[in-house]
């Protein structure tokens, strides 16, 4: 097997290490997730600077190590420089990295995560970074399959109607108030919010700022996705916490 090998790869997280080299954590199209070393980049006349920066899609050269592989070349196929350049967009984008970090196995590929990775990448650049974070949330959750039954209750088939429901992870799905009884769950989703989260799974992702969420839809969508993730990966992601305090700051004062 040669040790050379290429691969498109997303730059997860980048960390210093010794005098001049970076730890990249990256997710690549064709091996999924593995960290590799690159030699010297922190030096000004490193070639590899520009396609190691955090967020990049970048087309890599590697040499298979034995314990790290070493990055050889990296060529900048998208930088989004944007997101680096924005605090709201780099710590939206910060989430979306350690959520995807959390979430996907060691070198298990998977081109569907990936691509809808490097669009959410593209599309945080826009408007409206809040909602591409929570269309990212639902289709990830469904293409590691985890996705949840959004139609009726999962435990005695009321249909949506009008009603609210709980987002039960422990079910896999939507149960209703009937259901749930006395079971303590996070909150409830109104048939609204439902139908939103439903549309933000099938819909095209460039007619994504069109859809119309109201604040009160988007507090419940997030509060339900969050706790459904949280059981699902057995663990909450640090940079959520980050956004959310950063969101609080930048409200205007009353």
């Amino acid at each position: 097997m040669s040790k050379l090998y290429a691969a498109q790869a997303i730059i997860i997280k980048a960390r210093d290490f010794g005098e001049a080299d970076k730890i990249l954590t990256l997710y690549t199209r064709e091996y999924g997730k593995f960290q590799a070393i690159a030699k010297g980049v922190r030096k000004s006349t490193s070639r590899l600077r520009g396609g190691v920066q955090m967020f990049a899609h970048t087309r890599l050269l590697l040499y298979r190590g034995k314990s790290l592989d070493l990055v050889s070349q990296a060529e900048n196929m998208e930088s989004f420089g944007a997101l680096r350049e924005d605090l709201e967009r780099l710590v939206y984008a910060s989430y979306v990295m350690e959520l995807l970090e959390h979430a996907v196995p060691e070198r298990e590929p998977n081109e569907r995560i990936f691509l809808t990775t490097l669009m959410t990448l593209g599309l945080l650049q826009g408007e409206d970074p809040e909602l591409v974070c929570r269309m990212y949330e639902i289709k990830l959750l469904y293409l590691l399959g985890y996705h949840p039954h959004l139609t009726d209750c999962i435990l005695c088939g009321k249909p949506l109607g009008n009603s609210s429901f709980y987002l039960s992870p422990e079910q896999g799905g939507l149960v209703c108030q009937s259901c749930a009884g006395s079971e303590k769950h996070d909150g409830l989703l109104a048939a609204g919010t439902v139908l939103a989260i439903q549309k933000l799974l099938t819909m095209d992702p460039r007619q994504l700022f069109r859809l119309k969420i109201s604040p009160g839809q988007r507090r419940e969508m997030e509060k339900a996705i969050e706790h459904y993730l949280i059981y699902h990966l057995e663990r909450a992601i640090n940079a959520k916490k980050v956004m959310k305090d950063l969101l609080h700051s930048l409200k205007p004062k009353s």
